[in-house]
């Protein structure tokens, strides 16, 4: 019992409790819900100084937990040696997950930008497929806040800011682009759906999405989506049980 124990405290100290624990207070939970505990306890993130200076740099501009940021962080590895072209993220927020990929991205391959787009006005395009969203979620940023965050604080200079509806605003100016790795964060379906159908053709092959929203039930319209993604055969899709779903782009 010493370990079990001892896991549990480490779970409850965590200072990603309160994010972790926040979207799960006012869901209503249904058949296909519960609270996931994973017994797993490698935790390679803990000895990765690189990656825990940049996490302790975005406190307060992710409500993404430190499993998820290190998921990103670490794909980026075998993106970055296997497959062409740049980063794209779609759901910026505070910046807080834009700046751990930018940040492993300046590592890896300095001549790589990752795009950064966001209404910065809250989430749009929420339909009867979201139950729990209207619209104008998330509002309380700016693209001014993220820019201090990777400029300034991070010293980062591979990233640029596209402020707007993505695709619909913004989508023109990276027609040409190529991408080898996309995370899609916009909470609800359509726009969810519009943002993949863009990326998709633009995506190199072994090039992978990730979607933060699929593993919590409040985004049931992102849930719909990336199950209907299932069924393409032009493409992996999983759910990682990490909160994220997986798309590897196969043909």
């Amino acid at each position: 019992m010493g370990l079990i124990a001892d896991l549990v405290r480490s779970f409850y100290k965590s200072r990603n409790f309160e994010v972790i624990i926040r979207p799960i207070r006012n869901t209503k939970m249904t058949d296909e819900s519960q609270v996931i505990l994973p017994y797993s306890n490698y935790a390679p993130w803990k000895v990765d100084s690189a990656f825990q200076e940049v996490f302790k740099a975005i406190d307060g501009h992710t409500l993404v937990d430190i499993y998820r940021c290190w998921e990103l962080w670490d794909a980026l590895d075998n993106v970055v040696a296997n497959v062409k072209g740049d980063v794209i993220e779609v759901g910026v927020w505070r910046g807080g997950t834009g700046a751990i990929m930018a940040k492993k991205l300046s590592k890896l391959d300095p001549t790589r930008t990752i795009y950064l787009a966001d209404t910065f006005e809250g989430v749009v395009k929420a339909t009867k497929n979201d139950s729990q969203y209207v619209g104008g979620e998330h509002s309380d940023t700016s693209d001014g806040l993220v820019r201090k965050l990777l400029s300034e604080k991070l010293n980062l200079q591979n990233f640029k800011i596209l402020k707007g509806i993505f695709p619909d605003d913004t989508g023109g100016l990276l027609d040409n682009h190529s991408f080898a790795m996309a995370h899609v964060d916009v909470d609800v379906y359509q726009s969810t759906k519009e943002i993949v159908e863009w990326i998709w053709p633009r995506l190199s092959i072994g090039g992978v999405i990730f979607y933060d929203d699929y593993g919590w039930t409040p985004c049931d319209g992102v849930i719909k989506f990336v199950n209907e993604q299932k069924k393409m055969k032009d493409r992996h899709t999983f759910y990682n049980l990490n909160g994220h779903a997986v798309t590897v782009k196969l043909a």
